[in-house]
């Protein structure tokens, strides 16, 4: 869990350093080979972007993806959820 925020959290220090990206597409890492359920990882994600706004109201990124397989059903129906809760 741990080393997931932290890469997120670096992925999102490093757009903003930049200044010229507006986007990113983060893929949900760690549901595949290392068996992390998508719930936790959908929060974990949706979380640190939340944060990362926050704490960044004047960031150039505004656009912020998350990519699933499509034929992961399970991770594809978690991250659904969690998106809904936002709009």
């Amino acid at each position: 869990m741990q080393t997931l925020r932290k890469f997120m959290k670096k992925l999102f220090r490093q757009a903003n350093a930049a200044g010229s990206y507006t986007s990113v597409a983060i893929p949900a890492i760690g549901t595949g080979n290392l068996h992390i359920p998508a719930p936790l990882v959908a929060k974990w994600m949706y979380d640190e972007a939340v944060e990362f706004s926050r704490k960044n109201p004047n960031t150039a990124l505004r656009d912020i993806r998350f990519v699933v397989y499509d034929r992961d059903s399970p991770t594809v129906a978690v991250t659904a959820v969690a998106m809904s809760v936002v709009f």
